[in-house]
């Protein structure tokens, strides 16, 4: 199985703004588990997004192209596939969510050639790779979203930046991506560097409106970006 990074004390300082004494203004955050890498630029993770108040235990395991930002494949958690006669859900967990579905799991990550990986290492926002200095840069723009009556994001870009190579945008979705469903705020966590190549895995994590007001919850999201071409000075 797959093992936990904590993000929590980073979340925390990045939307502290969402955080109060009351229980109201707390986040629900998404648990993440990084799985392993591919030789050609595949990364697979999996997430634990947040209960609200369902009683039932949710997970996805995730499957992403580094060089499109595509998703090659996916898998999530059906608590309703798990209830008991008196219709209450059957107990569940991380073990019991990876046992019950190894062998899916397991041909997945032989078909895209993952290999899984016993240790990962979170670099910040300001990191050293392979004897360069990088950093990771957010520029998030708000504007009152009518629909729910508060403030959204309607533009986000994020740049990836290094002395002696320059810069480059390595995520900037366009309007679309923000009308429907918009996050109510985004940050970077970081990023996790593959053993196989010049390559990250930056991770962002947005703030999602709950599903009936605060508290909010936090959903992933995965951006690659190799560290030696694409940039301009």
């Amino acid at each position: 199985m797959p093992r936990e990074i904590d993000f929590e004390p980073i979340i925390k300082r990045a939307f502290a703004s969402f955080y109060g004494p009351e229980e109201y203004k707390q986040l629900l955050t998404e648990n993440f588990y990084p799985v392993g890498w591919s030789r050609d630029g595949k990364f697979a993770y999996m997430v634990e997004p947040p209960d609200e108040e369902c009683g039932c235990y949710f997970a996805e395991i995730h499957i992403v192209d580094l060089r499109t930002d595509q998703s090659l494949w996916e898998y999530k958690n059906d608590p309703e596939k798990r209830v008991a006669k008196d219709g209450s859900y059957l107990p569940d967990d991380l073990k019991r969510f990876w046992k019950r579905n190894q062998t899916l799991f397991s041909k997945k990550l032989i078909a895209y050639k993952i290999e899984q990986s016993p240790k990962f290492a979170l670099l910040l926002n300001r990191f050293a790779s392979g004897g360069r200095r990088y950093a990771l840069d957010l520029d998030v723009r708000k504007a009152p979203n009518d629909s729910m009556g508060i403030d959204a994001v309607n533009a986000a870009t994020l740049v990836l930046s290094s002395p002696g190579l320059g810069k480059k945008t390595v995520y900037s979705p366009a309007d679309k991506d923000f009308r429907e469903y918009p996050p109510l705020d985004m940050a970077v966590v970081g990023a996790f560097r593959s053993p196989f190549e010049d390559r990250v895995a930056i991770v962002l994590v947005n703030v999602y409106r709950g599903w009936e007001g605060p508290p909010h919850i936090t959903e992933s999201k995965i951006v690659g970006a190799d560290l030696k071409s694409g940039f301009t000075k």
